[in-house]
């Protein structure tokens, strides 16, 4: 089925009710979007999306749907949900293309978490280190900041550039569907988010790196191509990260369907 960009209206007033209604208040409203487009559109709900808070446009979210037809019917909502109800607006649609062409270039834009996952071994070892209390969660944490990471691993006194890891952790995450040509690090945070709790009562809070990158991009495998765009880059993909913006190189990538 055809991907299609779709952008949708936010309320942030409506979407902060709607988390504290349902405990899912965070930094950057990415939890409460998650399950704001999950009640009121299901499997169609945009994913990866993307917030815009800021500047002269009104506040809305981009994403990629597979399913145009469900996502604009905006089924009734039942009277237990009616604060979802005002949330969103109408959707605005347009298709993507169909097929990708190797050797095309495109600027593209995307906030991600460059993090990298580690397993119990490497957990247990740096809980052992002296300076673990650095390390907030270190014992069950099984995530880390990719920076961090990297200066783990060059030892003190060390110097490493946090724009070239999260270029490189990029770089890496895009392979084999495309590679780099240029790209920038235009922002960065901390912040703390909520992520899923499968089914437990309380969700766990989650603190990481949020970076926005920018650049030009040349496909080198159409087919998982569309499949980056469809899945999104990297993890936490189901927040508000991920979502590759394209446009012609050169130019400004858009944030208008």
């Amino acid at each position: 089925m055809t991907l299609h960009l779709v952008k949708l209206p936010v309320d942030l007033r409506a979407l902060a009710a709607f988390a504290v209604a349902n405990g899912a208040s965070d930094d950057d409203g990415g939890y409460a979007l998650h399950l704001a487009l999950r009640r009121r559109f299901g499997e169609a709900g945009p994913q990866p999306f993307r917030l815009f808070a800021e500047g002269p446009a009104p506040p809305h979210l981009l994403g990629y749907s597979s399913d145009p037809v469900a996502l604009a019917e905006m089924a009734d909502l039942p009277a237990a949900d009616q604060i979802l109800a005002n949330v969103f607006d109408a959707p605005q649609v347009r298709a993507m293309p169909q097929t990708w062409r190797e050797g095309a270039r495109y600027g593209f834009d995307l906030r991600i978490r460059p993090v990298v996952r580690f397993g119990s071994r490497i957990r247990a070892e740096r809980s052992a280190r002296p300076d673990a209390w650095l390390n907030r969660g270190a014992k069950s944490a099984q995530e880390m900041d990719a920076f961090l990471a990297a200066c783990e691993r060059a030892g003190e006194g060390v110097a490493v550039d946090r724009a070239a890891i999260y270029r490189d952790w990029l770089a890496q995450r895009l392979a084999p569907a495309a590679t780099l040509e240029t790209v920038e690090m235009r922002q960065f945070r901390r912040l703390t988010t909520r992520r899923s709790t499968h089914g437990k009562p309380t969700s766990p809070r989650v603190e990481g790196p949020d970076a926005a990158m920018a650049g030009t991009l040349t496909i080198t495998d159409p087919t998982a191509f569309a499949h980056a765009l469809a899945r999104g880059v990297g993890r936490h993909v189901a927040f508000g990260f991920g979502m590759l913006l394209l446009s012609p190189p050169g130019r400004s990538t858009p944030t208008d369907a």
